[in-house]
């Protein structure tokens, strides 16, 4: 059986990927992992590696996506980026969050830069 969370998901993450590629970011990995986690998305902007946890919500039932990024997520994520940035030493690296919300048309998609 096909879970359709996680179908929600790829498509939030797919859609996030082509909005950070019209903000002219390059998309280096979807659903990394390793051993500490999972990044949703890697991307470069210039120079700089970002880390770009995605949250995506049809309605408002549990409060705005961004909302249910915590700071304990934000340390997962972290530690991920740190292992990851190990292959990219003296990079510059930062996470954001892409919080997208479907209960419109179209969804509105929240950029927050520099959450962690």
């Amino acid at each position: 059986m096909v879970d359709k969370r996680r179908i929600f998901g790829n498509a939030a993450e797919a859609d996030a990927a082509a909005f950070l590629k019209s903000k002219k970011m390059t998309i280096l990995e979807t659903q990394y992992r390793n051993r500490f986690g999972e990044i949703d998305i890697i991307a470069k902007d210039g120079d700089e590696f970002v880390m770009v946890e995605v949250k995506a919500r049809n309605d408002h039932e549990f409060g705005y996506p961004e909302e249910s990024v915590t700071k304990s997520k934000l340390r997962k994520i972290a530690i991920v980026a740190e292992h990851f940035m190990s292959s990219h030493p003296h990079s510059e690296w930062r996470i954001d969050v892409i919080a997208i919300e479907y209960d419109q048309i179209p969804p509105r998609i929240t950029h927050i830069i520099g959450v962690g």
